[in-house]
């Protein structure tokens, strides 16, 4: 029995081993290149984290739906949906206050009072200020605990920030929490991405003024019945792709070159489907609508020039708010790797974290300085302003997760020691 069970085990591993060459030739000949299991991670790390083509940034320029799982607020511009994140609450344990407000990614409630045994820090801006209430948690915490304000007391993090928000938004998030009864003994403001490429590659390409939200001309206007079912076509298509990719990333299939030839030809089957979608999307013009585009303005000044004044006159009134309220109020300009020189890139981490064709290249490339020179009139009207796009210029190891913003583990932690470092040194935490 048991040289049965050898010769059978022999078989299926020579099987085995003839499909995963032929597979690896097969992806050779379908990708006219050499495809490592490195490179299909990679390909798949980009689908699932939301990589879209040309001709979805198109529709997303013209028709831009906001992901189905933001809801419209009166006051925000639009939340997480609370529907969603409720299934799992349990599990992930969440607080029930923050994800009905629209806050999910917090554990501790985003309206607390005030609480001398716990020193609570609200942080602001768009999705990697909220992934870094996690993510960067640990090394933002071991540094805010030399603070002398906060020494001996409980630090609890909690995220205010959504993907996506820009100013005004993190301002009148503030404003609402505050009215709610939330109590910050800390705020935390790190932004400076989303600023400049919403309004330039998803605003101003439908006349939509560059202070309004992303996604309101989707949200605003009143799209046919048609065009609604094509750009949800879309949608499905893509996310379909993701879940593909994600699916394939596990093991022990991204181990596996036959799945990964299995993968990247389903994959290519999608994407076909979509731009079949995409392609219905585009034959109709999309009507112009005043409610969905808010002002016009006849200025000669950019749309850039504007985004930036909003942002810095966004961060000097959060300062103000703060300040009369005894908040300390601290805001960090947020890094990004396509600032000019911020970081050194190897091979690896720029097939992850660069892209030619990126909607984000250009607006950070032109106004990073813009933003520095705004964070240097910030300092001057006395606002505790941090520059820290340069926070990895001697980082040679991978911080970037993909060719946006995002950072992986070590870039978190990083960003979260730097911010905490800055805090817990600054005058207004040093007395107890």
């Amino acid at each position: 029995m048991s040289k049965q069970l050898l010769y059978v085990a022999a078989v299926v591993l020579v099987s085995i081993a003839a499909l995963e060459g032929f597979s690896c030739a097969a992806l050779r000949v379908s990708e006219s290149r050499w495809v490592g299991l490195a490179d299909l991670a990679e390909a798949r790390a980009r689908t699932a984290s939301g990589e879209r083509g040309a001709a979805l940034s198109e529709v997303l320029a013209r028709a831009e739906p906001i992901p189905e799982e933001r809801i419209l607020h009166p006051y925000l511009g639009y939340v997480m949906d609370p529907r969603l994140a409720r299934p799992g609450m349990r599990s992930a344990q969440l607080d029930r206050t923050s994800v009905e407000l629209g806050f999910p990614r917090n554990r501790a409630p985003v309206v607390q009072p005030r609480d001398p045994e716990r020193a609570v820090i609200g942080l602001f801006g768009g999705s990697v200020a909220d992934i870094l209430s996690t993510a960067g948690a640990e090394a933002l915490r071991a540094e805010l605990a030399a603070a002398p304000a906060f020494r001996g007391r409980e630090i609890v993090l909690l995220s205010a920030a959504a993907p996506g928000y820009k100013q005004p938004q993190p301002l009148m998030t503030l404003n609402y929490l505050l009215v709610l009864g939330a109590h910050f003994d800390a705020v935390v403001n790190l932004d400076g991405v989303n600023d400049l490429v919403l309004p330039e590659s998803e605003l101003a390409p439908l006349g939509v003024a560059p202070f309004y939200p992303r996604g309101w001309y989707s949200r605003a206007t009143d799209l046919s019945p048609e065009l609604h079912r094509q750009l949800v076509d879309v949608a499905r298509w893509e996310g379909w792709r993701r879940r593909s990719a994600f699916l394939f990333s596990r093991a022990p299939l991204r181990w596996s070159h036959t799945a990964g030839l299995v993968w990247s030809l389903g994959d290519r089957l999608l994407l076909a489907r979509r731009a079949d979608a995409e392609a219905a999307a585009l034959v109709r013009p999309l009507e112009h609508n005043p409610q969905a585009q808010g002002p016009r303005f006849t200025s000669g000044e950019t749309v850039q020039a504007r985004a930036v004044a909003v942002w810095q006159r966004s961060s000097l009134q959060m300062a103000r708010l703060c300040e009369s309220l005894g908040i300390p109020y601290f805001h960090f300009l947020q890094p990004n790797q396509y600032v000019p020189g911020a970081k050194p890139m190897g091979e690896v981490e720029k097939r992850i974290a660069l892209r030619d064709d990126s909607p984000i290249r250009l607006p950070v490339e032109r106004g990073y300085a813009r933003l520095r020179e705004a964070g240097a009139a910030l300092v001057a009207d006395g606002v505790a302003f941090e520059d820290l796009s340069e926070l990895f210029h001697d980082v040679r190891e991978p911080v970037y997760a993909d060719d946006c913003c995002h950072l992986g583990p070590l870039g978190n932690e990083l960003l979260g020691a730097a911010i905490g470092h800055v805090m817990a040194s600054a005058p207004a935490l040093q007395a107890p």
